[in-house]
């Protein structure tokens, strides 16, 4: 059985590589939503979303699938065309299951002073560094993660952490499956309502529990035409 066509969003820092595993699975009819360039600092995650569901191809059954902020920007496309679903991988479906980091008001206003080459060079350093010393980013190490990493540019980086604690958005789709871990320190499953818990995952799990996470994926996508 061949599931309906599935969009692929990253999450903040990722892109294609995160969806190896998805797009080398011949159950899978699957396309990745990279992300595009912003218009402008100015852009909300609103207008920024409505930009990108133009890449989506409505005519057929579809649904979306987002990790970590690609959920939230799944919830905003869906506002404008409808998936048959949504499926979220270590993410928020509204605004409170979000980190209270995140929701701060003020959380991020030092950014407006940083050029987007230090945040880019930031990001790298800390990642140089997290990847030998934290077990959840050691444990996802190779070439094709370090080089998808450094590939960033700070620019979209840094707005996607200026815009985040401004997005004040609920999914409006009922037919949904929400696949959490009960390790996430990104998301921490206290605030997170409805969902099917991961024992063990980490906010990295869509590459460590990549085979769980695509069975389940399946099971749900073709519930409707088993």
């Amino acid at each position: 059985m061949k599931a309906p066509k599935l969009y692929l969003i990253p999450g903040f820092l990722t892109n294609k590589t995160i969806y190896k595993d998805f797009l080398e699975d011949s159950r899978f009819d699957c396309e990745v939503l990279e992300f595009i360039p912003t218009e402008s600092a100015e852009e909300t995650i609103e207008d920024y979303a409505e930009r990108l569901s133009e890449k989506i191809n409505d005519s057929a059954p579809f649904s979306i699938l987002g990790t970590s902020f690609g959920g939230i920007l799944a919830v905003e496309i869906s506002k404008h065309i409808q998936p048959d679903s949504l499926v979220f991988i270590s993410s928020v479906k509204n605004r409170k299951e979000m980190n209270p980091l995140m929701r701060w008001k003020n959380s991020s206003s030092l950014l407006d002073f940083v050029p987007s080459k230090l945040v880019k060079k930031t990001i790298e350093a800390g990642y140089t560094i997290g990847s030998k010393i934290i077990p959840d980013l050691r444990e996802i190490d190779n070439d094709s993660i370090n080089e998808m990493v450094h590939s960033i540019d700070g620019r979209l980086e840094k707005w996607i952490i200026k815009k985040i604690n401004t997005w004040q958005g609920e999914n409006p789709v009922e037919n949904y499956l929400h696949l959490h871990g009960d390790k996430d320190h990104v998301f921490p499953i206290k605030n997170i309502k409805n969902c099917e818990v991961i024992k063990g995952g980490n906010h990295n799990m869509i590459l460590t529990k990549s085979e769980e996470i695509r069975n389940r994926v399946f099971d749900f996508i073709t519930q409707k035409i088993s």
